[in-house]
């Protein structure tokens, strides 16, 4: 189950899997990451428990995670499911993710260290004009306000003189090759109004105080790099100061902006097989 942020797809896998006595495997980059929940909208722990979750806190928020590790993740979680004989359901708007698990994995080289420890001194808009002069077919199709993307990009073409899509090209087998896959959409004034809604509640509860508590954990300039939205805005509050308004008013342009960039992504899927437009009020689709 794909879609946007914010659209609701969770909520969704979660009433299919209490239906169906399913697992979840959380298909989600920034879910990954321990210590990084409210701004995530990570589940419950007793969501976590009552569904088996997988693709949750499998690294410290400080430490980078690759295409490929998860995909392994996944491997794993899927064997564990089928040997079970219990039903399982994928649901994420990561489409790196996703596309590893339909198509196949990329092949590129690992990272390079030298020149990725000069990236990571880069600010995000210096990523991006350097990544458009070496490779601009890549500029145009990656997150350009994701620093780990960027630099993975920009190492890759450099390393090999050959860009990441062309790597991409080149994959492996798919991991998945009998699956159903649900596009979960929403209007698009919908799709902001709960963007809204979301980003005033992870606020109120506790999301400030989170980064708060990773801020005592690293040097601020860290946070000031960290890929999931709104932690590096609400860190130069905290480090800053500013207008608690603004803040809110910036994180919901942020994700609604990334949000919008995921349903581009996922209108290009072609094995996507059904496509789902959720209703704003209402109970959910096949529970009424």
């Amino acid at each position: 189950m794909v879609g946007s942020t914010g659209v609701g797809k969770t909520e969704l896998a979660h009433a299919l899997a209490e239906r169906h006595g399913a697992a979840v495997l959380s298909m989600d980059s920034m879910q990954v990451y321990r210590g990084l929940d409210l701004g995530t909208a990570k589940p419950s722990l007793e969501e976590r428990a009552r569904f088996s979750y997988g693709g949750l806190d499998l690294v410290d928020w400080r430490q980078s995670f690759s295409v490929a590790q998860y995909r392994e993740h996944a491997r794993v979680f899927l064997q564990s499911c089928a040997s079970r004989g219990r039903p399982l359901i994928v649901v994420g708007g990561t489409g790196l993710y996703y596309r590893s698990m339909v198509n196949g994995l990329c092949e590129a080289p690992s990272g390079n260290g030298a020149l990725r420890a000069e990236l990571e001194t880069l600010s995000v808009p210096e990523l991006a004009g350097r990544l458009k002069k070496i490779d601009p077919e890549a500029a145009a199709r990656i997150d350009m306000r994701n620093p780990r993307r960027l630099i993975r990009a920009i190492e890759v073409k450099e390393t090999t003189g050959v860009s990441l899509l062309d790597w991409q090209r080149r994959t492996t087998k798919p991991l998945v090759r009998r699956h159903r896959t649900l596009w979960v959409e929403r209007t698009a004034e919908a799709l902001r109004r709960r963007i809204a809604e979301r980003v005033r509640r992870m606020l109120v509860g506790g999301w400030i105080e989170e980064v708060a508590e990773r801020l005592h954990e690293s040097e601020p300039e860290i946070l000031f790099r960290c890929p999931a939205i709104g932690y590096a805005a609400i860190a130069r509050f905290l480090v800053q100061g500013g207008s608690r308004a603004m803040l809110e008013e910036a994180i919901v342009r942020d994700t609604y902006r990334y949000a919008r960039k995921q349903l581009t992504w996922f209108r290009k899927e072609p094995r996507i097989t059904c496509h789902l437009v959720l209703e704003e009020h209402g109970p959910l689709p096949w529970l009424r």
